[in-house]
């Protein structure tokens, strides 16, 4: 038989948990190694091998005086606990530690107190969180802001280090939520059993323990060897922010990639238009085309060199010397029409101009009378 007989400390941790109106004298209480600072025997990849720090096991002794936790069985939360948990103390056993705990079984639950007493239903297991899984080699925190999905799927830090290999294990350090312990046909915790009546720690002495401050945190261990895969359900829930903030990058990511494939679309058509230049046809519609313009140069120089020539003959002829024959079509067109204005202005009836030697002969008509012989 495993029930622990009720002193009057446990009477009084019980009415603490189940309140004062509640009967207590018929209520089978048992005392369990909860938990322990071995190495865990999980195959999860962030508790392969991984221990309990002291200190969390301190954090869920002192959790039990604030509120008791449900005891169910093989982690099923869908049914209505068969028990509570309800007092918990730290107990040192050389160099390891280890969580004993109080829970007690519903006096209806007769066919589980029978098995308990029997030694049928032996171990127990928790669920819990854990505030950080460190890596005992890099110090890398799996639960930190800079641990990724591939930390978590494979345990292994941005080192290589990987969890439960070449002497590398997962450190649990500090309580987020103690949320139940089972009874289970297997703990994933070594040695996590229901003690037997001789072996219990509690008796008519107890320790006041004091509670510590929690931080929220993620990850589940539910320290049974039932299920050793992950609990997407769990994990998807309490990887919420995480899940979210991934979303956004895909998302950008899908946008960045469309439009790639714009670009993409872009340069292929720029191919296509390279490609249509070196086809033998369009260059030698290219040479054609370079080879007439050309030719079409070349005669637009003899033409202004013939223009250039034509007006410096005209402006010559009318008497403009000198005269720096601009380089620009419209501009030789403008010198010539003022050119030939002028000279239209000249012309005398007949249509023959003076030139400079009759004007100055009728503006100048000779003197004979100094050639006349004076006679006596």
């Amino acid at each position: 038989m495993k029930q622990v007989v009720k002193t009057p400390d446990i009477l009084a941790r019980l009415r603490a948990a189940v309140g004062n109106d509640i009967a207590v004298d018929n209520l089978a209480v048992f005392e369990a190694i909860a938990l322990n600072t071995l190495p865990l025997r999980k195959k999860h990849p962030l508790y392969n091998k991984s221990v309990v720090d002291r200190g969390m096991l301190m954090e869920m002794a002192a959790s039990l005086s604030q509120e008791s936790v449900p005891l169910q069985v093989m982690h099923d939360s869908e049914v209505l606990p068969k028990g509570r948990v309800f007092h918990g103390q730290v107990v040192d056993t050389g160099a390891n530690s280890e969580l004993r705990v109080l829970f007690f079984v519903d006096e209806t639950e007769t066919d589980t107190i029978k098995k308990i007493d029997a030694g049928t239903v032996d171990q127990v297991s928790v669920s819990v969180l854990s505030k950080k899984i460190i890596n005992s080699v890099s110090g890398f925190d799996y639960l930190g802001a800079d641990s990724t999905f591939d930390n978590v799927w494979t345990g292994t830090d941005p080192d290589g280090n990987t969890l439960g290999e070449n002497g590398c294990y997962g450190k649990l350090v500090g309580l987020d939520v103690w949320f139940e312990t089972s009874l289970v046909g297997k703990g994933g915790a070594q040695n996590a059993r229901i003690v037997p009546r001789d072996q219990a720690h509690f008796g008519s002495s107890y320790q006041k323990l004091a509670a510590s401050g929690l931080d929220p945190n993620i990850f589940i261990l539910a320290a049974s060897t039932r299920n050793d895969q992950m609990d997407l359900t769990t994990l998807v829930a309490s990887l919420n922010e995480k899940s979210v903030e991934l979303a956004l990058k895909v998302s950008a990511f899908s946008a960045l990639e469309a439009s790639v494939a714009g670009k993409d679309t872009e340069i292929a058509a720029l191919k296509l238009q390279l490609a249509d230049a070196a086809k033998p046809e369009v260059a030698a519609e290219l040479a054609t085309v370079k080879t007439d313009l050309e030719a079409k140069n070349a005669e637009l120089a003899v033409a202004m060199t013939a223009l250039k020539g034509i007006a410096t003959k005209v402006t010559t002829a009318a008497g403009k010397l000198n005269i720096t024959v601009p380089e620009t079509v419209p501009e030789i067109e403008a010198l010539l029409t003022e050119t030939t204005t002028n000279m239209a202005a000249l012309l005398v009836a007949g249509g023959k101009a003076h030139d400079a030697a009759e004007g100055e002969k009728n503006a100048a008509p000779a003197n004979l009378g100094a050639f006349r012989v004076r006679k006596n």
